[in-house]
């Protein structure tokens, strides 16, 4: 394996998985030696042991080494774990003036997780608007307060996360900066915007992992720093998520950046390795596909252009806890050389479970005595046993699954390139269906290790904008010349620098034109031996902290080889395992539904379905809604069908930019200002409940939060039995009750009160034009209306959000396809399975206006709608308005239309999507479920249906189902139903 040539200068990469611990030498764009050893417990002395056989076998010497880049899984298994020597007690500082106080930090941290973490937090003045324009200065005072309860506490792991702090840092900065000079050196202090991205729940649990990680990632780092130093003048690196290099000492502020970089360095190393075929056979615009094939798994994954592995674009978990970072869209399959090969009922399965790393040990062709994927490969004394119709079998089911991830990974049609790595891609035959060419470059044992010894440097940015002085596409310019400079100053060479992504994403209900702007940026290392390289030494030698001080015996290492899962798309909400949905029943006191988190579990996901792709995420108000129930505060759903004629109901939610409403979380008071200003308005000094104005995602969740709050109920009805962008847009509009009196209110002092109305369009107009001022969100609450008008609006939206919710559920819980679940139960019709291929936005007077073009991909299912080269065509205004069918050489075929509810559900767990979320090469499934007849009229098609958006097309009823009135809970389990839980 080794190479004779002289060498001057090479680079050693290093990928610690949780069975083997892989290396390699690279000198130039050559692979010089290799060398693969079993991961021991400690880490680093597989590492060294790795590092003195690669070296030996490349035949070089150690002083020639001049950068050791490492991918390590110690980080994360430290939070996997939950191992209280390697975590510290967190303090949570939020600049956030009156915002976000009503979703406090770890509120959904696993249990055991939260208690070994959180140590305090405390809410101060400060934060941005969307618009760049402060909350509230920061106030010192308040963070002296704050510096005597971290003492008396006795927490040493500080983080200061700040609303819209990844556009404007200022405040972080200045808050940090503050603290470390009044704290001195005995505290480790974090800043979130050098965490994560927008997202300010997200962002801040990163920071907290973060943080709690810091003390143990330098202890890590300092054991690697020694190897490397033993090398001589060697420089150190750590590999990230997104498939980039940190220097050591930043990797050892920022160790949540290296959890996810596994899968990252195999797609870049198998790139690399196959780089001169791919070349060859002139692939242009075919498709490339890298599939990795280890002990127990499978992952495949799509390249970019640039290189580097497609990222996903929903939140993930991280050991159970939901963040943002950026990591690789990864099919994952429990196929692997390890997979253990059975016979039953007559026919060959392959896996789920695997030997792992007990391969060498258990494998028949090892001399074991358990039947492998990897013994169908080899031939030797020990696997002649083997009968021919089973190895036919198994090999077939192999193929078969193998050939399926592909399909699903695949982000266009027609046939791919596939880059086979890893030790276990042995196991895979030689040819695949939907395969153009299938490449096995050489070492592709060790491409992880390749990917990260060919590792660069980047710079990102990630804010928003406001058009004004400069435009939006000069904003883009300066944006791409920051993250350049970023990247130049954490090591990279200017002259190799490239932009690899730039995102402009409009934001959506704002009139100000404010666009989020994502740049990265990623350039090639600094030698020490090239002209114009830095004298110093970037992570140089380790420098003891005074916090560290448990030495390496307090820090104990333990076997992670069979840690599983530890990062998951977070795109829903897991109903805990301890809850039994088929016999759940919710909790009924008479005309009263007292909600337990089971509940609120099943709301998220109704009311996302009932969103058709608008009204953002109810993530934060569902935190919130925990806080309440954990307070013993409760929160109430009220029957419709037995209010009171003269009872008082309000609707009210907030209004403005879901975007928004992720990064400036709201408070406890934008609505419950708003309803007294509209109370003041209408001349009311009370009322009895509160309705949602629609029962899509944000608002519904927000009325049962100030419903509670104000010690109210909630009404099971909404104004719409969906999401419109607009406030007339309504059932009461269209029984022709006024918008006004109304009132928007930003809950830190400004408000908005509208007594009379020209018209429903006019109110649109000024709520809309206040909510903008105020930030771009706001708590809105509209004119009241009395018991008997209450009774007329859409029946029982709250009990069909939590039926659609549990159809879910139940479909996880029975190993089911979610979207074809809830059509089969909820008046629907399943219009498209697919992968989104093409998204375009654009933004007027507020609203996001664009099309979605999604293409079929075989995923075994015998439907003519998503047959290979058929494409589903969504148009979205906010909400998603119409789905069209085009075939090849078939007329367009309308498949549905507002008002009918058109849904994305996640492929893989039947979390529903918003706009926003729509990103090239997610795999959705497009149901459709049928609307309330008040929308079928004349009247309700005019103010619902395609001509109110301006669509050329008829309305088409969804599905040939007659419409089914939701039941309300009290129907389905009776008036007085204690709850299972």
């Amino acid at each position: 394996m080794g190479d004779t040539d002289v060498v001057t200068s090479c680079a050693i990469g290093i990928d610690v998985g949780g069975t083997n611990t892989d290396a390699v030498i690279l000198g130039g764009d050559r692979v010089r030696a290799w060398h693969k050893t079993p991961t021991t417990a400690d880490i680093q002395t597989g590492v060294e042991h790795a590092i003195y056989e690669v070296i030996k076998k490349a035949a070089v010497p150690p002083t020639s080494v001049r950068s050791l880049k490492i991918g390590t899984t110690q980080f994360i298994n430290a939070v996997l774990e939950e191992d209280a020597s390697k975590l510290d007690k967190v303090a949570v500082i939020r600049l956030c003036g009156p915002y976000s106080r009503g979703s406090p930090p770890f509120a959904d941290f696993p249990p055991r997780l939260r208690r070994l973490v959180e140590g305090h937090f405390a809410y101060v003045d400060g934060g941005y608007q969307v618009h760049g324009q402060a909350i509230c200065e920061l106030d010192r005072a308040q963070l002296d307060e704050q510096i005597s309860i971290f003492k008396s506490k006795r927490i040493r792991a500080i983080i200061v996360v700040g609303i819209y702090s990844p556009s404007d840092p200022s405040q972080e900065e200045d808050a940090a900066s503050y603290l470390a000079s009044r704290l001195g050196s005995d505290f480790d202090i974090s800043c979130s915007h050098r965490i994560g991205t927008l997202g300010f729940l997200e962002r801040e649990n990163a920071t907290i992992l973060n943080a709690s990680l810091r003390r143990f990632a330098r202890h890590v780092i300092h054991g690697f720093e020694i190897v490397a130093n033993n090398l001589g003048d060697c420089r150190l690196y750590i590999t990230l998520n997104d498939g980039t290099l940190s220097a050591s000492s930043e990797a050892s502020y920022h160790p949540v950046r290296c959890f996810s970089s596994g899968p990252t360095n195999s797609a870049r190393g198998g790139a690399f390795l196959a780089s001169h075929q791919l070349q060859d056979c002139g692939s242009g615009d075919i498709e490339v596909l890298v599939v990795d094939v280890g002990g127990t798994t499978t992952d495949v994954c799509a390249l970019l252009k640039s290189g580097f592995p497609r990222q996903s674009a929903a939140f993930v978990k991280i050991a159970g806890v939901r963040t943002n970072f950026t990591i690789p869209d990864v099919q994952s399959i429990a196929l692997g050389g390890g997979s253990i090969v059975r016979e039953h009922e007559g026919r060959s399965t392959v896996g789920p479970d695997s030997v792992g790393y007990r391969l060498e040990k258990e494998s028949l062709c090892f001399g074991g005595s358990t039947m492998t994927a990897t013994d169908l490969a080899i031939s030797n004394a020990h696997t002649a046993s083997i009968s021919p119709r089973i190895k036919e079998d198994a090999i077939y089911e192999i193929r078969r699954v193998i050939e399926l991830a592909i399909d699903q990974a695949k982000t266009k049609a027609g046939d791919a390139t596939v880059i086979l790595v890893g030790g276990g891609s042995i196991v895979l035959p030689s040819t695949l269906s939907g395969i153009s060419q299938l490449i096995r470059p050489t070492h592709f044992e060790v491409a992880n290790a390749v990917g990260a010894a060919i590792g660069k440097i980047s710079g990102a940015v990630d804010r928003v904008v406001v058009p004004g002085e400069k435009t939006v596409e000069e904003q883009l310019e300066e944006a791409k010349t920051l993250a350049l400079e970023k990247c130049i100053l954490a090591g990279g060479k200017r002259e190799t620098a490239e932009v690899v992504e730039v995102d402009i994403v409009p934001i959506s209900y704002v009139t100000n034109g404010a666009t989020r702007l994502i740049v990265r940026v990623v350039a090639d290392l600094w030698e020490d031996d090239e002209p114009g390289c830095r004298d110093e030494k970037s992570q140089a030698t380790y420098i003891p902290h005074v916090l560290d001080a448990q030495d390496e015996s307090q820090v104990p290492h333990k076997d992670t080889s069979e840690v599983k899962h530890a990062t998951q798309k977070a795109s829903t909400y897991e109903v805990t395992a301890l809850v039994d949905v088929i016999t759940y029943q919710p909790n009924l006191r008479g005309d009263f539904w007292y909600l337990s988190e089971t509940d609120l579990q099943f709301l998220q996901d109704g009311v996302g379905v009932l969103g058709v792709g608008s009204c953002g995420e109810p993530y934060p108000s569902y935190i919130a809604c925990l806080r309440q129930l954990r307070t013993g505060k409760p929160i109430t759903i009220r029957r419709q069908d037995t209010t009171p004629d003269d009872a008082v109901i309000l609707a009210a939610g907030f209004m403005g930019s879901p975007t928004v409403y992720l990064e400036r979380i709201p408070g406890e008071h934008e609505i419950s200002n708003a309803i007294h200003a509209v109370l003041k308005a209408s001349q009311l000094s009370s009322f009895d409940a509160i309705i949602p104005n629609e029962i899509g995602g944000i608002n519904a969740f927000e009325a049962l939060l100030a419903s509670s709050r104000l010690g109210k109920s909630t009404f099971d009805a909404d104004a719409v039995a969906r999401a419109y962008p607009y406030l007339w847009q309504t059932v009461r509009c269209l029984n022709g009750v006024s918008i006004a009196p109304c009132a928007v209110a930003d809950g830190h002092g400004k408000q908005r009160v509208l007594q009379t109305q020209d018209s429903p369009q006019h109110a649109e107009d000024v709520m809309r034009d206040a909510c903008t001022k105020l930030g771009s969100l706001a708590g809105l609450c509209v004119n009241p209306i009395r018991g008997t008008d209450a009774r007329t609006l859409p029946k029982n939206s709250f009990s069909w959000a939590w039926s659609i919710g549990q159809t879910i559920a139940l479909s996880r819980q029975n190993k089911q396809d979610p979207a074809q679940s809830v059509v089969e139960a909820h008046n629907g019709a399943l219009l498209f399975t697919g992968k989104i291929t093409s998204v375009t936005r654009n933004v007027a007077c507020g609203f996001t206006r664009g099309i979605t073009v999604l293409e079929s991909f075989n995923d075994g299912a015998a439907d003519s709608t998503s047959a290979p080269g058929t494409q589903l065509v969504v148009e979205f205004e906010n909400e998603n308005l119409s789905a069209v069918l085009r075939k090849l050489g078939h007329k367009d075929c309308i498949m549905a239309t507002c008002p009918d509810l058109i849904t994305f559900l996640d492929k893989t767990n039947g979390a529903p999507l918003g706009v926003s979320d729509y990103k090239y090469g997610l795999r959705v499934s497009v149901i459709a479920l049928r609307a309330s007849p008040v929308w079928m009229t004349k009247e309700g098609l005019a103010l619902g249906g395609p001509q109110a958006f301006g669509l050329d097309t008829p309305y088409v009823p969804v599905g040939d189902a007659v419409y089914k009135e939701p039941k309300s809970v009290w129907e389905l389990f009776g008036s007085d139903c204690q709850t299972s839980q």
